[in-house]
């Protein structure tokens, strides 16, 4: 599905291939659909997307103020097992004919499933991933993954919507962005959250959360092609925007390219006129400027780069509790790699 929509967002040109190829790489770090992320990182509004589903899938799109008058003897009446299995949300019952909200109408089995247990003929309404999960997390109580925040009030982005709504009054993470804060997470803290991991979005978002704490800033970043992407970065607490953008070759960062074939970290100043020196400007630094930048591994073979940078001379005492930080990390994407392996025998 995800190639599919990305083919028609390239072909009526509200995207580049560009612009594309960020949202992919984006997608394979947090998860989640193709649409999600584009919402997410302010490319497609929520509106547009629930078009471009209902135009893709040939299905009608279900539309925000159904999702908010459900009739209650509906809700009643709905298993709330089909609601957390297929993520599904009950709109209308018309005699026999039962109308659901979903990410996926053709997904057959979920429709022959919740046709079967409820004895109704079930009418499919596309709805996106962001909109469904916060109607069943205040209908339902179904908590709804860390990534997703409220979009009502034309938050662009995740980053757009904590920047804008939430300022420094929570300091949790939420929407896998960093809130306003600078609290610091303990290694101990680290552990747990990481272990606990069910997504690769949320290995991020952990690690994160200990640089925010710790640094004036930092950075997750992917390596894909022969190139570095930008995944998330914060500065000073708050998540960078457009940091999920920031690409450069890995021909054109020395000290990064280093990192990945040799396997190890790096302390020092980053040269201002290669990607390095974009790197710490995208993260929202200066140049020239020192950064320590850890490699993080999956199967022997590196697969991102956690980079710290600080202007307050706590890189060389945070080095050895960093090296940690990247083990943890890897040991976590392990865990998961091995759940998914273990799930397609």
């Amino acid at each position: 599905m995800s190639a599919r929509l990305g083919e028609m967002l390239l072909k009526v040109g509200t995207l580049t291939e560009d612009q594309l190829e960020q949202v992919l790489n984006a997608q394979s770090i947090y998860g989640g659909r193709l649409g999600t992320n584009l919402v997410e990182m302010g490319l497609v509004e929520e509106e547009e997307l629930a078009r471009l589903l209902s135009e893709q899938l040939g299905v009608p799109c279900a539309h925000p103020s159904e999702l908010s008058s459900i009739p209650e003897s509906l809700l009643k009446m709905f298993p709330l097992e089909l609601v957390q299995r297929y993520r599904v949300l009950p709109l209308a019952l018309d005699g026999k004919r039962l109308t659901v909200a979903m990410t996926n109408p053709s997904d057959f089995k979920a429709l022959e499933d919740i046709a079967f247990v409820t004895g109704m003929i079930i009418i499919p309404r596309v709805c996106s991933e962001l909109r469904l999960s916060i109607a069943l997390e205040r209908i339902f109580g179904v908590k709804r993954p860390m990534r997703y925040i409220p979009v009502e009030g034309g938050a662009r982005s995740r980053f757009a919507a904590t920047l804008a709504e939430r300022g420094s009054a929570d300091p949790a993470w939420d929407g896998g962005a960093v809130c306003h804060t600078s609290e610091r997470v303990s290694l101990e803290d680290l552990s747990e959250r990481l272990a606990k991991a069910v997504g690769e979005s949320e290995v991020v978002q952990a690690v994160l959360s200990y640089l925010a704490g710790e640094f004036d800033r930092g950075a997750f970043l992917r390596l894909k092609g022969g190139c570095v992407h930008g995944v998330q970065a914060v500065e000073a607490g708050s998540p960078v925007k457009g940091f999920p953008f920031f690409a450069a070759a890995m021909a054109d960062t020395r000290q990064l390219k280093r990192v990945v074939e040799e396997r190890r970290l790096f302390l020092g100043e980053l040269e201002p006129d290669q990607g390095e020196g974009l790197l710490l400007r995208a993260m929202g630094g200066k140049v020239p400027g020192s950064a320590l930048l850890v490699p993080v591994a999956l199967g022997g073979q590196v697969v991102g780069v956690i980079c710290a940078s600080d202007q307050r001379g706590r890189l060389g005492g945070g080095v050895f509790e960093l090296q940690r930080v990247a083990v943890m990390a890897e040991l976590s994407f392990e865990m998961l790699s091995l759940k998914k392996r273990i799930m397609t025998v």
